[in-house]
């Protein structure tokens, strides 16, 4: 089951998150980010928090369209987000991309960037999307599908990344080692449709860009 999960960080431009959004199994909010569903004009399958952020009339709109809304105690351990996540999969979700992931947070951005970590090393597939980005983590070798001249940064989360190569790409790699805290992948621009990641061991953060 492909699942989106959308919370209350930055999404500037409905048109293209409606597209996005209505290709999914599930919809799931986080939150505030029923704002969200709301200017898409979509209905969530169902609304996951503490609700702090959720503003009454947006919450009376979706209560009358029989929205199901899983409520949690503000003094909570998890994140909206994260209590959403672990909500999508419990239904069975096996692919799941968070929208209004980042923003002007700068705590619940890296918390959900790091949040793609945990759910790779479970093997779900999870992407941080939005129009113009895509984030995604990987422990193992991969490929990603892009055009020629948007931009892929390859960025190691782990102390090193060993044997990396890197081909599809304008600066290419062979065997090298990464470690963290390098620029070394950063902004580097695909030359093919697809680009192709593979190293021994680490873990690494792919971003791929439009601009």
């Amino acid at each position: 089951m492909r699942c989106v999960i959308i919370a209350n960080g930055s999404m500037d431009n409905y048109v293209w998150g409606r597209h996005e959004v209505t290709s999914y199994d599930l919809r799931i909010c986080a939150d505030g980010g029923a704002r969200h569903f709301l200017g898409m004009e979509l209905v969530p399958d169902a609304i996951i928090g503490d609700l702090d952020s959720l503003d009454p009339v947006i919450e009376e709109f979706f209560i009358a369209k029989g929205v199901k809304f899983v409520k949690f105690p503000p003094q909570k351990d998890s994140t909206d987000m994260e209590l959403a996540v672990e909500y999508a999969l419990a239904q069975g979700a096996k692919e799941i991309a968070l929208l209004g992931a980042l923003g002007r947070r700068l705590d619940h951005s890296l918390a959900n960037i790091l949040l793609l970590v945990a759910l790779a090393k479970r093997g779900v597939l999870a992407r941080i999307i939005d129009e113009h980005n895509e984030v995604r983590v990987c422990h193992e070798s991969t490929t990603i599908e892009g055009r020629a001249g948007e931009l892929l940064s390859v960025i190691p989360l782990s102390e090193k990344v060993e044997q990396i190569s890197l081909e599809g790409v304008k600066y290419q790699l062979k065997d090298a080692t990464m470690r963290l805290g390098s620029s070394l992948g950063v902004s580097n621009e695909f030359i093919a449709s697809t680009a192709t990641i593979t190293f021994a061991a680490g873990i690494l953060l792919l971003i791929k860009s439009k601009d």
